[in-house]
């Protein structure tokens, strides 16, 4: 009962500390729109400077304010990403697009200037962009945020750099990684994480192409938009490109403004910027808590942090512990034993640096997976190999380091996730999930050690 009051109590201070935004808050509405094609090391790009500069016209069409830079060396892609983070105090939306090469290394993505050699680990720390910054800055300063990354592309940049770390090589990954957002934060991809998206072969790269139709017709929220341009994209590429994001908003956006007839309701209060630092200390002191009410009214307070999953996985183990006391023991013993569950009520201890994947048709539902692999490159074909035996069009949504991944499906769409636990992987597939489909359901979960 203590940890429910101290939850509580800093729950009616949290709330009476939050006030509603503003008027001029609520209108204020910003982008950084970035592309880079002349780049100085690598082949020139044809499509993200028009890609760049026709995003830049729809925002600016539906009144954003725009920061807008075109093929940025370093120095000026630092530059702009200071403009914008001063354009977007008390900004009610802040929106990021980029076009050009990214690369994901040791799990961070960046984005490459067109001045960046890539020919030294020093290269990752003076001639590229973490995006994590540019992440950072988005949620410090806006209560909403949106970012588009058309930065999946080929990269010859990443090939030098593996080269150049040596042993290290592994940690240069295909693609970009897979990233999670922060609440009121929505990241859309142009292609799976991991996965390499095409240019195209008209002014526009297939993703870019489909997101601005959508937004110079948009009426619909920004979850059913980027419902089309998946699809679109995916009609154009054959399946080979499937745009992907991860979403943590907390209410309906509309960048053409809300269409007649929508109830106007109020913004949701966002959550104070010390509730994770709250949610920690609350946490140390209910994670080895037997009571589920206790976790429950742990969640209900922190239900948008991290800590709030832990919470969740500490019930579902409580719950399983408390089912198997409840059971009453065999009358007798079976002459042979059950057949083995599919999968174990709790996770073994994960191994450190080992790498699993699961391969998934859209199509058919067909999966293959793989665990306990020693590179992620090798986890990765182990599953397109097992899915690849039951159909054609068998790719990889997510792979995982030292933790878990699970797909799930539902009837109009399917997404996956990962996360430390079993518990945690399948939540985020879910979600990812909710965005496509109703009445999802876990399809595959594996761990890295099973």
């Amino acid at each position: 009962m203590r940890v429910v009051a101290i939850i509580l109590a800093a729950a009616v201070a949290a709330l009476t500390a939050v006030g509603w935004p503003g008027v001029a808050a609520a209108q204020k509405r910003v982008a950084l729109v970035i592309g880079n094609s002349a780049y100085q090391h690598s082949p020139k790009l044809d499509n993200p400077k028009n890609d760049a500069t026709d995003m830049a016209a729809a925002l600016k069409k539906l009144g954003f304010v725009v920061v807008e830079g075109f093929d940025l060396d370093k120095v000026g892609f630092d530059r702009k990403v200071r403009d914008f983070a001063t354009a977007l105090r008390g900004a009610a939306v802040g929106v990021l697009f980029y076009a050009g090469h990214g690369m994901q290394v040791g799990g961070a993505n960046y984005l490459v200037p067109i001045d960046a050699k890539g020919d030294s680990a020093a290269a990752l720390d003076f001639e590229m962009v973490r995006l994590d910054l540019v992440h950072r800055t988005m949620e410090r300063e806006a209560q909403t945020n949106v970012i588009f990354l058309d930065a999946c592309r080929d990269n010859p940049l990443a090939r030098d750099l593996a080269r150049s770390l040596g042993t290290r090589s592994t940690d240069v990954g295909r693609g970009l990684a897979a990233v999670e957002s922060g609440i009121g934060t929505l990241i859309s991809f142009s292609t799976q994480p991991g996965n390499v998206a095409l240019d195209g072969a008209g002014r526009n790269s297939p993703y870019a192409g489909a997101l601005i139709r959508q937004l110079s017709t948009a009426t619909d929220d920004l979850s059913a938009m980027l419902i089309a341009v998946r699809n679109d994209v995916m009609k154009d590429t054959q399946r080979r490109q499937v745009p992907w994001e991860h979403s943590a908003l907390t209410g309906r956006v509309y960048f053409g403004g809300a269409p007649r007839g929508t109830p106007q309701t109020p913004p949701a209060i966002p959550a104070p910027q010390a509730q994770s630092g709250e949610a920690e200390r609350a946490w140390t002191m209910a994670k080895d808590v037997r009571s589920i009410a206790v976790l429950e009214a742990f969640i209900a307070r922190y239900k948008d942090t991290f800590y709030a999953d832990l919470a969740r996985a500490r019930i579902d183990e409580l719950k399983r512990e408390q089912a198997a006391v409840a059971a009453p023991a065999p009358r007798s013993t079976p002459a042979t034993p059950p057949a083995a569950p599919a999968a174990p009520a709790a996770i073994p201890p994960i191994a450190a640096n080992r790498f699993g994947a699961i391969a998934y048709s859209a199509t058919t539902g067909a999966q293959g997976w793989s665990y306990d692999y020693a590179t992620r490159e090798a986890a990765e074909s182990a599953a397109l190999t097992n899915c690849r035996q039951h159909a054609g069009d068998c790719a990889v949504p997510i792979w995982f380091q030292n933790a878990c991944g699970a797909v799930a499906a539902g009837p109009n769409g399917w997404g996956s996730g990962w996360g430390v636990t079993q518990a945690l992987a399948e939540t985020y597939a879910l979600q990812s999930c909710a965005q496509h489909s109703t009445s999802c359901n876990i399809l595959r979960w594996v761990c890295t050690s099973r």
